[in-house]
């Protein structure tokens, strides 16, 4: 479960002015593989559903138009104050060699979130925020993804040793203190109850990240 948590955390990122940091020594590890998974997503047809749904969808402009609000903006300023979640842009930099700010400042970028920084036509096929959800997912090869992670760990050190690290008891102290945060979480309640099956999330990296 501590893996899927922080890997819907990432799923919140991709606009920086640089390129991801904290890369392995070899060069391999979590970033790049995450570098081919998107490589592997038609990025074109999700933006072409999500322009579609922002446009003829009342949920999923509700949704869009919470996530850009001032109100929005003030939960996430206070997620990132709080110390678990620098505990984590930390340790998923100096040992998972994955720079999370990185992906979470392309969300900044979009809705004008505060940036982090590290410290070392298609129509839905269901009306709502779900629906357009659903069909994005449908977009995304999983068991592709599955496949290529597979590959990797069986001969990249440095991604064996994220995984090793992401399943320590420190790493787990990490994710429980940020489960336990109540911005946190309140920020999470905001997203369910304006549509987003922040769990549909979950269970589908939970597909490809699953030993």
């Amino acid at each position: 479960m501590k893996v899927f948590v922080f890997l819907t955390l990432l799923a919140c990122g991709a606009f920086a002015q640089q390129g991801p940091q904290c890369k392995a020594p070899n060069g391999g590890g979590l970033q790049p593989v995450l570098e081919e998974f998107v490589a592997l997503i038609p990025t074109d047809k999700v933006l072409e559903l999500v322009l579609t749904a922002m446009t003829s969808d009342p949920e999923t402009q509700a949704v869009m138009e919470f996530l850009s609000s001032s109100e929005f903006y003030q939960v996430v300023d206070l997620v990132q104050s709080q110390p678990a979640f620098k505990s984590l842009l930390e340790f998923a930099c100096s040992d998972l060699y994955l720079d999370a700010a990185y992906y979470f400042n392309i969300l900044a970028g979009i809705f004008g979130f505060p940036e982090v920084h590290n410290q070392t036509r298609a129509a839905a096929r269901t009306a709502g925020f779900r629906g357009l959800l659903l069909d994005i997912l449908e977009l995304i090869p999983v068991d592709e993804l599955k496949a290529l992670l597979d590959q990797k760990l069986k001969s990249d050190y440095y991604l064996q040793v994220a995984f090793q690290k992401i399943n320590s008891d420190e790493f787990g102290s990490i994710i429980e203190a940020l489960q336990g945060d109540a911005a946190y979480n309140n920020m999470k309640n905001r997203l369910r109850g304006l549509g987003v099956d922040v769990d549909l999330i979950i269970d589908t990296i939970s597909k490809i990240f699953k030993p």
